[in-house]
């Protein structure tokens, strides 16, 4: 939703999901989610959200490619971006975030567990109806 929808609802506390989710900012989503947790929670919008953060993966992962501009993406660079968002996580961890990401079909592509690398499709890595049907 747009910030204009959210302010004419009085729905803030959704903004810094929206806004995390939309530029694939997991510190700005994270923080957002811990934030407001207890109105969430009485909500009953708490796990819904959670399973968000996955959208939130694939759209970091998709700015990485963006910026990279690479086909072939050395998971050492996934490591730099988790740690500028202030979330530091090693490569066996960013694996399995990417592999349950191509599970999933939010992403095309293999891992090469050897050389660590994330290697995409030429064609359409990020397919958005994926997202928007599951």
């Amino acid at each position: 939703p747009t910030t204009e929808l959210l302010d004419k609802y009085g729905l803030d506390e959704f903004k810094p999901i929206v806004s995390g989710l939309l530029k694939g900012d997991l510190r700005t989503f994270q923080d957002g989610l811990v934030k407001y947790q207890d109105r969430f929670i009485r909500q009953g919008t708490y796990l819904l959200l959670e399973k968000c953060k996955t959208v939130c993966y694939r759209n970091l992962f998709k700015r990485i490619h963006k910026i990279l501009d690479k086909h072939q993406i050395s998971l050492a660079y996934v490591a730099r971006a988790f740690h500028w968002l202030g979330m530091p996580i090693d490569l066996d961890e960013i694996e399995c975030i990417l592999a349950n990401l191509i599970f999933r079909g939010y992403v095309r592509g293999y891992l090469s567990h050897a050389k660590r690398v994330l290697v995409l499709s030429k064609r359409d890595p990020f397919p958005t109806a994926v997202v928007v049907l599951k």
